[in-house]
């Protein structure tokens, strides 16, 4: 944090501040490096804790003696752990030289899950490539962090050419378009919904002008309405349920008014760890999209609070190493990376509260879940590169509100 590195920190001499009962090291205990390690550490452990109270539930009634959701989990979040400690001591900058190999990965990756002798189908829909039945991978998790790797390569290319329309939007757009379309085979609304929309924000920072994006979006809504009238009833229905549920209690809204009635149940400060009563097969999803109903049981309002202000914490803390980024790559890999966090966690705050339809975006760091464990902490990893590279300032990044241009 260069403001930590000159004479002053927030005004003030640093002896100062040493006079009024602070370190430098205290102060420099807050930069964003130790404060994002401090949180997903906090998040891990919550999550730990978590999984093994939901899972508990389902080994005590089945004939298995082995908590294996608990143990598999465990074994994620270590592979996770060494995915960060990789990717915080690569630098970043072969990522920018390999984005476009990394996208046709990734591509590759959505077009072998659609092959029915390779996807697997789970809840109607094929998503996971399974190797065994502790292993699955799921390619549209990649393509999350992908696609934020290759837009940032991308825009840090043609950041002079961002306001034209071919390459400032066109050849983006179609590349979006092509990653949304094959998610949308599986099918996985949410997810193509989600990698839209981060793709968006990056490139309209990145300098493209806004009135493509707003005629893109006028021209998109016949498109929109043609696809929610051809998917089957039921799907059609559940999208919905979430404006009211009670209209169908024991079907389409029946995890939502679950969810509810966890999240009422905890009141302030919850029924205590362990205690949720929820979990015991009345929540579907109670260990992944919706564990944040049995945080709320068990915790209550108050942990409920204190997992929403981490968030934003680790938000806040991403757009510092977004500010301080060395160069344009860094600076948009850095924002893609901590805009993908925090939106994917505010929109599962916001479905299991009954604030928007259900997807099936899984609570960063907390919930189940191998890849999206693996993917999350590969970006926090990334994160941190940048965040330690941030000593090395390079001209271009303090120059991109230059190359902006929203307006014709």
């Amino acid at each position: 944090m260069n403001v930590l590195r000159s004479q002053h920190a927030y005004g003030k001499d640093v002896q100062s501040g040493q006079d009024a009962g602070f370190s430098f090291t205290a102060i420099r205990s807050l930069e964003p490096t130790n404060v994002i390690m401090y949180l997903v550490t906090t998040f891990l452990l919550i999550g730990i804790i978590m999984i093994y109270s939901t899972s508990s539930a389902k080994v005590t009634d089945s004939a298995y003696s082995m908590n294996t959701v608990f143990l598999r989990h465990v074994m994620w979040v270590s592979i996770g752990i060494i995915g960060m400690l990789t990717m915080m001591r690569i630098d970043y900058h072969y990522l920018q030289k390999y984005h476009t190999a990394i996208l046709i990965v990734a591509l590759a990756g959505l077009v072998v899950v659609l092959i029915p002798e390779i996807g697997t189908v789970t809840y109607g829909a094929r998503r996971w490539v399974r190797f065994g039945s502790y292993f699955g991978y799921q390619p549209s998790e990649f393509a999350k962090l992908a696609m934020i790797i290759f837009m940032s390569g991308y825009i840090a290319k043609n950041q002079e050419k961002m306001s034209t329309f071919a390459r400032g939007f066109v050849v983006p757009i179609i590349l979006v378009g092509v990653v949304s379309l094959l998610i949308l085979k599986e099918p996985d609304f949410g997810t193509a919904m989600f990698i839209s929309m981060i793709s968006f924000v990056l490139i309209m920072v990145g300098g493209t002008r806004i009135v493509y994006v707003i005629f893109t979006m006028i021209a998109s809504i016949p498109h929109v309405y043609q696809i929610m009238h051809n998917i089957p009833t039921y799907r059609h229905n559940r999208l919905l349920a979430f404006l009211d549920p009670w209209k169908d209690p024991m079907g389409i809204g029946y995890q939502i008014i679950q969810s509810w009635i966890a999240l009422g149940s905890g009141g302030v400060v919850g029924l205590g760890m362990g205690e949720s009563r929820q979990k015991m097969f009345f929540l579907p999803m109670s260990d992944n999209d919706f564990i944040f109903s049995i945080i709320g049981e068990e915790f209550g309002f108050i942990g409920t609070t204190c997992i929403i202000v981490m968030f934003a914490l680790l938000t806040w803390q991403g757009i510092r190493v977004c500010k301080d980024a060395p160069d344009v790559f860094g600076f948009f890999l850095s924002l893609g990376i901590t805009i993908s966090l925090g939106l994917q966690a505010a929109i599962n705050i916001a479905v299991v509260t009954g604030s928007i339809p259900t997807k099936g975006l899984p609570l960063p760091f907390i919930s189940t879940g191998g890849s999206s464990i693996l993917l999350s902490m590969l970006g926090i990893g990334i994160l941190l590169n940048i965040a330690k590279q941030s000593g090395k300032i390079d001209v271009s990044a303090s120059n991109i509100e230059n190359h902006r241009s929203f307006v014709t």
